[in-house]
């Protein structure tokens, strides 16, 4: 066994908890599995085959053939038929990501445990080709980068290993497996690629495989190097509201894109290129609006950033209690009773929680019977009065003064008992409700639904 597969790496696996193989029954996945069942046992491996049903009798033998093996190894047999191209149609997507989603989908299904994992099968050639493929179609540091080891649960223990060395096992273990016919033309823009142009990069450099490897691997350094920068960059940058925007201007371009990519990536925007990244960058500039994908749109006035998916609906005031409460505007208001001695994992609160937490016992005695809790957009007239910040001013001049965005104050969040705000979104307690020492705390946050 010591021959094979030296640069196959298994460490990401933990000593329990199942491995789900993603198993089409070619050279690569059945070399895995074989391999994984030496180095693991049988026990802990799962085979999960996908029958996308587009290739008709071929798809039908590739599943009798993946069930077969799977019996030889004696190990557990999961299949999924899934109607892909209909699917596709449904999504409106390709053929090719439709798939990709199904699999996975399906594999994540099979790995629900906390020491479960998902292993595929990409060599170090897929990685290679992944590049290519890439740089071609004018990618950044991200495209280079290749294919990542491991993602979440997913692992890829064969990144580093030849498909010529899988191919040598396979034959010398006596391992049969069967061969996808797509991948015998020159349809697709991988498979050109695998027949045409790495052949002859390996004429150039016989290690040129390798070579793309290592330098996705110093890549993924890089990268990794510059995404931290970037979200340190943004939590500089985070006003309670949006972004300041002369932080983000200062920055170096490398970094204002990264940092405005994971910023509008929370604010619901997908599927962003780089000409949404250059508006948006111009946006910092020169300000005004734009709209995104996703639904989101962008804004920058009075040296503040602010990205937004408008909520459906108008004006709401709703009843509310501890735990999740489901707003009117698709946000979720999440009310804790916290003591300020120990956080829920029994650690001591951060200082942050203070600037979102009411004091739970003068809440409780402020609810009286038929004056319950509630929450609620802003009205006119509405006065507030920050804990430890001065006098009560009209809501809309506090607002003004602190360079809220205009459709962020139409959707802003207020607790009210008896006619009194107890809080507001971005602003905190009010005077005489906010956390007192040794007391017990009730945090207050919000979070954006999935749509």
């Amino acid at each position: 066994m010591s021959e094979y597969f030296a640069a196959a790496d298994l460490s990401g696996l933990p000593p329990e908890g199942l491995a789900v193989v993603g198993f089409s029954g070619g050279a690569d996945s059945t070399a895995l599995a074989h391999w994984l069942c030496e180095k693991i046992g049988p026990r802990r491996v799962v085979l999960a085959h996908v029958n996308h049903l587009l290739r008709g009798e071929e798809a039908e033998r590739d599943q009798a053939a993946a069930e077969a093996f799977a019996r030889r190894l004696g190990v557990r047999f999961a299949l999924l038929r899934a109607d892909v191209a209909a699917l596709a149609r449904q999504r409106g997507l390709g053929v090719e990501e439709c798939g990709r989603q199904v699999r996975y989908d399906f594999f994540h299904s099979l790995a629900q445990g906390e020491a479960d994992r998902i292993l595929t099968a990409h060599n170090a050639q897929d990685n290679a080709e992944t590049m290519l493929l890439h740089l071609c179609r004018g990618t950044g540091l991200a495209g280079l980068c290749g294919i990542p080891p491991r993602r979440g649960k997913v692992l890829r223990p064969f990144l580093g290993v030849d498909r010529r060395e899988i191919e040598s096992y396979c034959a010398e273990k006596g391992l049969s497996y069967v061969t996808d016919s797509t991948n015998l033309t020159g349809d697709f823009a991988r498979n050109r690629l695998r027949r045409e142009v790495l052949p002859l990069l390996e004429e150039l450099n016989p290690r040129f495989v390798q070579g793309a490897g290592q330098a996705a691997a110093l890549l993924r350094r890089d990268r990794e190097f510059l995404d931290a920068q970037a979200a340190s960059l943004l939590e500089e940058a985070r006003l309670p509201w949006g972004l300041e925007a002369r932080l983000l201007r200062a920055a170096h371009p490398s970094l204002q894109a990264r940092a405005l990519v994971r910023y509008l990536a929370e604010a619901g925007c997908r599927d962003l290129e780089k000409k949404h990244l250059d508006l948006a960058a111009a946006l910092l500039e020169t300000g005004g609006a734009l709209s995104l994908p996703g639904g989101v749109a962008a804004q920058c006035r009075q040296g503040v950033f602010y990205a937004w998916r408008p909520a459906p609906g108008g004006p709401f005031q709703v009843e509310v209690g501890p735990g999740e409460n489901i707003l009117p505007d698709g946000r979720v208001l999440i009310l804790r009773r916290k003591s300020q001695e120990s956080g829920a994992q029994g650690q001591k609160i951060h200082n942050s929680f203070f600037k979102n937490a009411l004091d739970y016992a003068i809440i409780t005695g402020h609810l009286k019977p038929g004056s319950p809790l509630t929450a609620r957009t802003r009205l006119p007239g509405d006065r507030f009065a920050p804990a430890g910040r001065g006098a009560e001013k009209s809501l809309n001049r506090l607002l003004q003064e602190r360079r809220v965005p205009q459709p962020c104050r139409e959707r802003l969040v207020l607790l009210e008992c008896g006619g009194q705000l107890l809080y507001c979104e971005g602003l905190g307690p009010a005077q005489g409700f906010g956390a007192a020492a040794g007391g017990e705390l009730l945090t207050v946050e919000l979070r954006e639904r999935e749509r």
